[in-house]
């Protein structure tokens, strides 16, 4: 807060003093107004004032004087003591005004030090003849409406108001007067109560709105939840998925390389059958003769059955290995295996049963390379 906005404020407190000032010196000349104009003026010289000039008076005026009611007495009693009364509230209401005078000026005081306080301190720019013209037109008006106050004051004490219309007068005055103040007050009341009804529909149109909204952002929440969860499922399956075709992969794999391995060692046995066959060529050459047409017709029939035994073997190799799929791969492997076991076991039993005549061995010669490996 700066030295500005505070001295504004403390130049508003004090037309707001002013203001309470006058409204409260009004409400006590509303009082004065009421004898001055709603009572008949009555003279003063009756009670209080210097005595008529007096006329001769009649010869029967001594003799015979005027009598004096007690209704008339009792009258001019109750008269006297209510306004003595007034005269008391009156002097009362003038010695309150005068302590909220002295307040205001101690208070108008204060405020001159406190600004005169603010400018030597902080050096402000508003110029001290502005502050006192302006705290001195204060003073002047607290002054004149006090004067003013004194006045009517004193005018309605010199005069005589009638009782009856004065309780009368007042009493309204202070009725209408209450009951403007309680209105005023009712209005305010009212509006104040519209304000905070209305802040209350709007907190409460606002509560709603922030709770279907959250209601909204949960049943979002909650979809995307199941469709998280639904993600995660899809991926676990997914990974189950890979992981198995990962698993058959490999089994393939090892299939595939127990099925070259046997190839492998179907090509070495081959070659063995080859250097067998070779080596005792010279030998059944030199024994060549010995056989009949039917040894040499049995051994052909036979040897040309091996032949093509091993031909299929390899050709079955060769063309399981290219059109099968990868699941029947082990099944093949299982089968070329079995059917290499097969003709080892078949064509060593037929070396060893029998001996092989130059006709056999030729044909065993030229079935022999006819092994391509190209077709694996």
């Amino acid at each position: 807060m700066n030295w500005d906005s505070k001295l504004e404020a403390v130049l508003t407190a004090a037309d707001d003093s002013m203001a309470k000032i006058k409204e409260r010196l009004y409400t006590r000349v509303d009082v004065t107004k009421d004898f001055h104009y709603d009572s008949p003026p009555v003279r003063r010289a009756a009670l209080y004032g210097d005595p008529l000039p007096m006329k001769p008076a009649s010869p029967s005026a001594y003799t015979h004087p005027a009598p004096v009611s007690s209704e008339d007495m009792v009258n001019l009693s109750s008269q006297l003591l209510s306004q003595a009364k007034m005269i008391t509230s009156l002097h009362h209401a003038i010695g309150r005004l005068e302590r909220d005078r002295d307040l205001q000026l101690q208070r108008i005081q204060s405020l001159e030090d406190e600004v005169r306080r603010l400018g030597e301190s902080r050096g402000l720019d508003v110029t001290e003849s502005v502050l006192e013209r302006r705290l001195e037109g204060l003073r002047h008006e607290v002054s004149s409406e006090l004067r003013h106050l004194e006045d009517r004051v004193r005018g309605a004490a010199s005069r005589e108001p009638s009782p009856s219309l004065r309780s009368a007068s007042s009493i309204l005055q202070e009725v209408n007067e209450t009951k403007r103040l309680i209105w005023k007050e009712y209005e305010s009341l009212r509006q104040d109560t519209d304000y905070m009804h209305q802040r209350l529909r709007r907190q409460e149109d606002d509560l709603l709105r922030q709770i279907s909204d959250g209601q909204e952002l949960k049943r979002a929440q909650e979809k995307s939840v199941t469709v998280l969860e639904r993600v995660l499922s899809s991926h676990q399956t997914q990974t189950l998925e890979l992981e198995r075709a990962r698993a058959d992969t490999q089994g393939v794999q090892r299939d595939l390389l127990q099925i070259r391995s046997a190839i492998e060692d179907v090509k070495e046995n081959v070659r063995k059958l080859e250097g067998k066959v070779s080596a005792p060529k010279s030998r059944r050459d030199r024994a060549g003769g010995r056989r009949s047409g039917q040894e040499l017709s049995r051994s052909g029939s036979s040897s040309s059955v091996d032949d093509l035994r091993s031909r299929i073997s390899l050709a079955d190799i060769s063309s399981e290995d290219t059109s099968y799929s990868l699941g029947a791969a082990a099944e093949v492997s299982r089968g070329s295996r079995d059917t290499t076991k097969g003709w080892r076991s078949r064509s060593d039993r037929d070396l060893s049963d029998r001996d092989l005549s130059d006709h056999d061995l030729d044909d065993l010669s030229d079935s022999a390379p006819e092994l391509n490996f190209s077709d694996l």
